[in-house]
Order: structure tokens, then C-alpha cells, then sequence
């Protein structure tokens, strides 16, 4: 698997934003395609992102479901960080390896 550049340069651009976790998901969608777009690309590049983008879901973000989580959710509160979602798709990708 390549280095992932577009990725990279979400977490040195977004270092201190924090997102909904809407946002992490289409931030994440977003990036899997910015890297699928990639003309230097391998074919197992290209498996591995497509799979891994097929992967996003809520769950690698956050897996919480206390009743204050709900609570902050509803009011659309702000707490994933960009290191939050290079994380996630960090280990999506693993996954799909």
C-alpha cells in the first residue's frame, strides 16, 4: 500500500478542528476517494480503498453509547479530531488488507 499523500495532508491542514460525527464520515469518504483518484495507483491500491471506503461507518470513529453520548450527539456536538479520523482509516484499511 502506498503512502497515502491526501491523507497526510488532512491531518497537517485540519490538526486543530474538531468534527460531528457526520463529518468524520464524509471527511472519510471524501479522502478514500481524493486517494482513489490517484493516477499512481496500484490495482491492490485500488482494492484495498475501495474496500476500505465500503468499511466507513460510525463504528471506527466512535463506539460510545452511553446516554450523555446520545445526549452530545443530539445537539450535534463537535469531538472527533483529525487524528481521530486518520486513525479510522488507518485501521479500515488494515482491515482491508
Amino acid at each position: 500500500m502506498r503512502f497515502l499523500n491526501k491523507v497526510d495532508e488532512f491531518k497537517q491542514e485540519a490538526t486543530n478542528a474538531l468534527f460531528t460525527k457526520e463529518q468524520a464520515i464524509a471527511v472519510a469518504i471524501k479522502l478514500f476517494d481524493a486517494e482513489l483518484a490517484d493516477p499512481s495507483n496500484s490495482e491492490e491500491d485500488i482494492r484495498v480503498l475501495t474496500d476500505a471506503r465500503q468499511r466507513v461507518s460510525i463504528h471506527y470513529f466512535d463506539n460510545t453509547a452511553s446516554h450523555v453520548d446520545e445526549i452530545l450527539d443530539s445537539v450535534g456536538v463537535a469531538r472527533l479530531t483529525a487524528h481521530d479520523i486518520a486513525q479510522a482509516i488507518d485501521i479500515m484499511l488494515f482491515e482491508s488488507k
